[in-house]
């Protein structure tokens, strides 16, 4: 589904969480310490816990809800009525995104390729969703050492009022970097949250995808499609002649 032709462009913004981050395991790390706990709290079955943890998950990033507080207290609720104090939610937060941090990985690409498009003379971004903790997904990033190598962070849900997939978040980095939409390259790594906004604001936008779950046939989400799918960021330099 790649483009025939090199495709011009003057910038690349990216999405964060499995895109240039595995999160894989940091994802499963993070639900592993707060399952363990409501377990022990519930005296339930672990596998339950996470059945139930699962589907509120899924619910919420529908919704754009990236609360993790709302979401513990729906399953404690949805698990029968677990009375969870502010300080027991708090720390739950707190040991879900330590237990984030200590399975988070950069892809090995991502390096090599930030080096090889800033030669090329690209501007570099970052649109992300919030981690529903303010100022805590632009921490993430900080630490994970690539902050400085974008020339904009937009933290949708916390530097504008919309997450993704408005199109809000993706207007806005074109206002910072003074540019049209047909200038810009956006890569993602869902289909639903990642195309529409990208698309609405007039970047193109490329799905890369890194875990083998993207089925290229079934890539339409109300009728907007990417432009390319991609498995490696490689090909996305191979794409723009970079």
């Amino acid at each position: 589904m790649a483009p025939n032709n090199v495709i011009s462009v003057n910038a690349v913004l990216f999405d964060y969480d499995d895109t240039l981050i595995d999160a894989r395991e940091a994802r499963d790390n993070a639900r592993r310490a707060v399952i363990d706990f409501l377990s022990l709290v519930s005296g339930l079955d672990k596998s339950h816990v996470l059945d139930v943890f699962m589907n509120i998950e899924r619910q919420m990033e529908a919704i754009g809800q990236f609360n993790r507080r709302v979401w513990f207290r729906e399953v404690a609720s949805v698990l029968g009525g677990i009375r969870l104090s502010d300080h027991e939610v708090n720390e739950l937060v707190k040991m879900y995104w330590d237990s984030w941090r200590s399975g988070s990985r950069l892809f090995s690409d991502v390096l090599p390729t930030l080096a090889k498009l800033r030669r090329c003379g690209l501007r570099l971004g970052i649109i992300t969703n919030t981690d529903g903790e303010p100022g805590l997904k632009r921490d993430r990033i900080r630490k994970d050492g690539v902050y400085e190598l974008f020339d904009l962070v937009i933290i949708a849900g916390d530097d504008t009022k919309h997450v993704k997939p408005h199109p809000e978040p993706f207007m806005k980095a074109l206002q910072v970097l003074d540019m049209r939409g047909n200038e810009v390259i956006y890569i993602g790594d869902n289909v639903g949250i990642d195309v529409p906004g990208a698309k609405a604001a007039g970047m193109r936008v490329g799905i890369i995808n890194r875990y083998n779950t993207v089925d290229p046939g079934i890539t339409n989400y109300k009728d907007v499609r990417p432009d390319f799918i991609i498995q490696s960021l490689t090909e996305l330099l191979q794409l723009i002649g970079c």
